[in-house]
């Protein structure tokens, strides 16, 4: 590197010939050694730190063609331009070399180095030469230019204005080329590539879609509280509902359907109130057992699979036990006890009770078969007999509760179909999830009809 001489510029400015682009009037760096003074804080004591921070400005539209820096300290250093580190030394009788020619560009810089001694002596020497691609040329050495950063200052090696609190530092004596006769070359200072999540905007980014993550997780985790306790609240209301109807109305019943009969008994046959007491207690007993069908529905404690498998084997039992119609069971064993919505239960139940029915009034048939079965998430109940079977044409009319049946396979998303045996008799198949929560427009577009 080829250093421009103190006494060469003053040979110019006497003459009145400036350089291009000369920044100062009197070079403050060596002729050969291209550095300042030697120079410290005020006070020096053993085990000293020294943060110094020097800023300068490259010409806004001018390249620079070489950057060169030569840097030696009593006793360690670590040096950074622009908060990034360049390079670190120990030994005060050589002087490092380093090529900034990659990391400077136009603009303001910032020089800084943090420095610490051993005993009693101590001291920072520092030159830095720019030669620009104009011609100018911008020299920078270890003057009382320099600024000393306070300890408890954070940022001090990316600011580019000093406060006015800061201490200048001070010159303890020039530099002597006795003193440094070696000048080792550094490696080229290469410029820090920094990865995209190593970026502000990226880190920033990233805390603001956390923070929206976590503000979602909570609100939905409060969401799912509050739901399984009005969930817990419903099935408590659902479970007093129950009972108040079964002690309340349902004892009720049963006293009228007692003094319905014991009226019969005091009044003599063949009297027209015997007949309307026969008719009262009829209408009662079937009030009693609507009002059971209705707490069986509402009770959540019968809201599982196993539950509802049970109950339609007893109502097929009651409904065809004074009838000519055998009933036979083919239950699955073992149903597990898995959830069952209230509205599966009461459409599914609904539908068999109104396929029961038309077993009974139309079928013709003397036996019935019963079947229950778990298929993946959902139920499936099958209902066959030796009947008569049906009508094809009738399948898609009004007759015989089949439109009934299939709306209410809609209502929970299931499926619906009516198959004639080959040698007679029908078999029914009523199909659902066993939970589906949604309203009715979306139900019956999702359910299928297998007629």
């Amino acid at each position: 590197m080829r250093f421009v001489s103190a006494w060469m510029v003053g040979v110019f400015l006497a003459a009145g010939i400036s350089l291009p682009g000369a920044v100062s009037a009197a070079p403050a760096l060596d002729a050969n050694y291209g550095v300042g003074s030697w120079i410290w804080d005020h006070q020096t004591y053993d085990r000293q730190e020294c943060r110094f921070w020097k800023s300068f400005e490259i010409p806004r539209g001018v390249s620079v063609k070489s950057a060169t820096l030569r840097i030696t300290a009593d006793n360690f250093y670590f040096v950074f331009l622009d908060g990034q580190p360049v390079g670190q030394g120990a030994d005060w009788r050589v002087l490092i070399e380093y090529d900034l020619s990659q990391l400077l560009e136009s603009g303001t810089h910032v020089l800084a180095v943090d420095v610490s001694n051993d005993f009693d002596v101590a001291g920072l020497l520092v030159g830095l030469h720019i030669n620009l691609a104009d011609g100018s040329v911008i020299e920078i050495a270890s003057d009382d230019t320099w600024k000393i950063a306070p300890r408890n200052v954070t940022d001090w090696k990316q600011r580019t204005r000093a406060p006015a609190e800061w201490p200048s530092a001070k010159v303890l004596y020039p530099f002597r080329p006795e003193d440094n006769k070696q000048i080792y070359q550094a490696p080229v200072s290469q410029p820090v590539v920094i990865s995209f999540w190593q970026r502000r905007w990226f880190q920033i980014s990233t805390i603001i879609l956390c923070v929206l993550a976590a503000a979602c997780s909570l609100f939905l985790f409060s969401r799912l509280i509050l739901k399984s306790r009005m969930e817990r609240m419903v099935r408590r209301e659902r479970a007093r509902i129950a009972a108040d109807l079964h002690d309340s109305l349902g004892g009720g019943l049963t006293q009228l359907v007692i003094l319905g009969d014991a009226s019969k008994r005091v009044i003599s046959n063949g009297s027209v109130a015997v007949d309307t007491l026969d008719r009262l207690c009829d209408q009662t007993r079937n009030l009693v057992r609507g009002m059971n069908e209705a707490v069986w529905l509402i009770n959540s404690q019968r809201d599982n699979l196993r539950d509802f498998a049970s109950y339609l084997g007893k109502h097929a039992e009651l409904f065809f036990h004074d009838t000519p119609v055998r009933c036979r069971f083919e239950i699955e064993k073992n149903l597990p006890a898995l959830p069952c919505d209230i509205s599966v239960r009461r459409n599914l139940f609904l539908a068999v009770k109104e396929a029961f029915t038309n077993v009974l009034r139309h079928s013709g048939a003397t036996e019935v078969r019963l079947g229950v079965r778990q298929e993946r998430n959902g139920i499936r109940i099958i209902i066959s007999d030796n009947g008569r079977g049906f009508d094809p044409s009738a399948v898609d009319g009004e007759g015989n509760g089949l439109a009934n049946m299939k709306h209410r396979a809609a209502e929970v998303a299931g499926t619906f179909g009516i198959q004639r045996g080959e040698e007679g008799g029908c078999t029914v198949t009523l199909g659902a999830p066993l939970q589906f929560k949604g309203s009715r427009k979306s139900l019956r577009k999702t359910s299928r009809t297998n007629p």
